[in-house]
């Protein structure tokens, strides 16, 4: 699923902003409020006719009487109460979404066409599983990730778990919209030897097609419009666990560009890029110059590089969600550098 072309093909045709609306119950929609670039109605039938706002250029949405901050996604996912998947496959039968490669454009009237050159992903869907199929693992927490600061609580909710085939901490991974498309595995064992992979795909699937830890923060980022990203499933773990929900996963240290659209329609006003120590300066750089936005909506984005080894040790590969809070606070004053 691609959650940057269900939104533009929403941008794209204004119409449907209105049709969402009225499907998920808002009233007053067509009032002599709703004009310029933002539709303008009511939570319920009786309401302020001016309480909820949607962005047509953006989809960001707030309900002011609610306290409601996100984008139409959230909004919607928010009055029906449904989950994230849920309000995604809602959406998508409804304005008959069809997540094809001819369907796939970029943002902002083609600024970024020059870039299609450059892609080389293959924008198929991933293959999804049904939730049943982690029944084939123990579900239970790692004490290794215990001892890396990932909470009890937060691998609940990623499902971590153990292989016992592979003798693997499992973690899922799911598609934008939620569904299940992999499982990575970390060996269990701290020594890894020359002829070991420390991580290895226990059901393999493309990372570049999908980004860690989208849905499960989808709503925080939309809430707080910022990102930070990372390099494994650990980094939005990690942050959770710290309280902060504001996390996404590459699966790597490059960017595709199926993940970079993905990150840019979430329209956040700042975004942080935390790669791991050791990595080249230049690379960070690159990722944060991929995520940025300059046209009539326009992004900060900055890039941790701690030059000094202050406080990620040198050779140590440390993620910045590797350090207890305060330290990582610290990390981002001092060693942020904005692109």
């Amino acid at each position: 699923m691609n959650i940057h072309a269900l939104k533009q093909q929403i941008i794209d045709n204004e119409e449907l902003i209105e049709l969402i609306l009225n499907d998920a119950g808002f009233t007053d929609i067509n009032g002599d409020f709703n004009q310029g670039n933002e539709y303008r109605c009511s939570w319920e039938e009786g309401g302020n006719p001016t309480s909820v706002r949607v962005n047509k250029s953006t989809l960001s949405s707030d309900c002011f009487s609610k306290g409601i901050k996100g984008d139409i996604i959230t909004l919607v996912s928010e009055k029906l109460n449904l989950s994230f998947t849920k309000t995604i496959d809602r959406l998508s039968r409804l304005i008959d979404f069809e997540d094809i490669n001819e369907a796939i454009t970029l943002p902002f009237d083609g600024f970024f066409n020059e870039i299609l050159n450059l892609v080389d992903d293959n924008f198929d869907d991933l293959k999804t599983f049904d939730e049943s199929i982690l029944d084939n693992y123990l579900i239970l927490p790692s004490e290794r990730f215990l001892k890396d600061g990932i909470s009890y609580e937060v691998q609940q909710k990623y499902k971590v778990g153990y292989d016992v085939a592979s003798g693997r901490i499992i973690v899922p991974w799911r598609n934008l919209e939620g569904k299940l498309v992999g499982i990575m595995g970390r060996l269990n064992k701290e020594e890894i030897e020359d002829h070991e992979n420390k991580w290895f795909p226990v059901i393999s699937f493309t990372k570049s097609k999908t980004i860690f830890g989208f849905s499960e923060n989808y709503a925080a980022i939309q809430e707080a419009s910022f990102a930070m990203i990372g390099e494994s499933e650990k980094f939005p773990m990690a942050l959770s666990s710290k309280g902060i929900h504001l996390g996404l996963g590459l699966g790597g240290n490059n960017l595709s560009q199926f993940q970079a659209n993905n990150i840019k329609s979430l329209f956040p006003k700042k975004i942080l890029v935390c790669m791991d120590e050791g990595l080249d300066e230049d690379i960070s750089i690159e990722i944060a110059r991929k995520l940025k936005i300059d046209t009539f909506f326009e992004n900060e984005v900055g890039y941790i590089y701690d030059a000094e080894n202050k406080y990620l040790p040198k050779g140590s590969k440390m993620s910045p969600s590797d350090l207890p809070l305060d330290e990582m606070k610290k990390l981002i004053v001092e060693c942020s550098k904005k692109v």
